[in-house]
């Protein structure tokens, strides 16, 4: 990664919306071809809307903007208007079919970068970031800037490896582990900069490949459907999250069988998909608390807005996330979050619109958890407030430190 000195760009001291940029932005990316790469954009969310989101704030700006990726499904992701979106029909890069043949699927990627000729490149989750960097490994142009979620993962996160199933994806990665890494750092000397999507990140990336990123620019919220609602008759528990092991959602509900105990009438609902859902609802069962859980597998965007509304509380069970799009999602809408003191969450949740919780012992989120839901009861007040914490993450203030890095 090209240069040891580097000036951090920061999103939160942007203040340009993007629906009017300002001249000196506007001349910087006109007539500037650049080209996202993304593996696969199949479940909306996340990552994903990242990508699209950051499409939409560089076409904005004046750039000429492509999205290539394996595989799209348009039912699930519409580009932004003037952005080109490329695929080549290939599978998800999780999948055997991907490894086995990667020379071809690379070499199909190579042949649709040179054709759409860009001035910048700029990979995201991996393994596109390893599309851009072997890609200027072969060229001198064009100018890779990584918008980094998080380092290689599955390469460098024990965490990330453990959650992996089946079993035979999870041997494979540790069999790899030691090779998989010496090619990720080596492919990352191509890289000419970095964006982090937060301060934690940012860290993890000096860690891991021992340069500071040159901008944290953060996830964000559309504010036209996460906006608050009601402060009285909310009666619900939510978490939000895929459902893999990563995400701890089994420890967020034996929590939950737990305050259960102490404030009776609650209700959980879970929105996600994931290959522990069968587990989960096996859980509530032998928990006994099938009747107050409620699992929710395909809900939009406004319907999982409404659903926040309802609810007096977000539980976020991850242990070092790199953000946390979702408990964001949830203090917009005015409903406060708990999370572990760990990762993303620390940069955005704070006394004002939940808590961060230090243990990782069931018995002590508990009794955080009762003693915040008594003291929403005496303070409905609180409600008010919360969503003022999110304010600052809309994409057209968190996105423009890439409009800059990108320029």
């Amino acid at each position: 990664m090209a240069g040891p000195e580097r000036r951090i760009v920061s999103s939160t001291m942007v203040t340009t919306p993007v629906s009017s940029p300002s001249s000196e932005d506007g001349k910087g990316l006109a007539g500037k071809r650049m080209l996202i790469l993304f593996p696969h954009l199949t479940t909306p969310g996340g990552a994903g809307n990242y990508a699209i989101q950051l499409a939409g704030v560089l076409a904005v700006h004046g750039a000429t903007v492509g999205i290539l990726t394996l595989r799209l499904d348009p039912t699930k992701y519409a580009p932004p208007a003037g952005v080109e979106m490329i695929t080549i029909n290939g599978p998800v890069t999780s999948s055997m079919m991907y490894w086995l043949l990667l020379p071809y699927w690379q070499m199909r990627i190579h042949r649709k970068i040179t054709a759409w000729r860009p001035d910048v490149l700029l990979p995201q989750v991996f393994p596109s970031n390893w599309w851009g960097w072997f890609y200027k490994r072969l060229h001198q142009s064009p100018r890779v800037v990584w918008v980094c979620q998080e380092p290689s993962a599955f390469i460098h996160s024990p965490a990330w490896i453990e959650a992996l199933v089946p079993f035979w994806k999870r041997y494979l990665a540790v069999v790899l582990r030691p090779l998989l890494s010496r090619v990720d750092l080596y492919l990352s000397s191509f890289c000419d900069a970095v964006a982090a999507n937060s301060q934690y990140t940012a860290g993890q990336v000096e860690n891991v490949y021992g340069v500071t990123p040159d901008a944290i620019a953060y996830p964000a919220i559309d504010v036209s459907v996460f906006y608050p609602g009601v402060t009285e008759g909310r009666t619900g528990i939510v978490t939000v999250a895929k459902l893999t092991r990563f995400k701890r959602v089994d420890f967020l509900m034996r929590v939950f069988a737990l305050v259960l105990q102490q404030h009776p009438g609650l209700t959980y609902h879970i929105v996600g998909r994931g290959e522990e859902l069968e587990a989960l609802k096996s859980l509530a069962a032998e928990l006994g608390i099938v009747p107050q859980v409620v699992f929710h597998s395909n809900l939009d965007n406004e319907e999982l807005a409404e659903l926040h509304r309802r609810s007096l509380l977000f539980l976020h069970g991850s242990v070092e996330e790199p953000f946390g799009m979702a408990p964001l999602e949830a203090i917009a809408c005015g409903t406060p979050a708990i999370a572990h003191r760990s990762g993303g969450p620390k940069e955005f949740i704070s006394d004002g619109c939940g808590r961060l919780i230090d243990s990782l012992s069931e018995d002590e989120w508990c009794d955080q958890i009762c003693r915040f839901l008594e003291m929403l009861r005496s303070n409905r007040s609180y409600f008010e407030h919360v969503a003022e914490c999110a304010q600052e993450y809309t994409w057209d203030k968190t996105l423009l430190p890439i409009v800059t890095l990108a320029g």
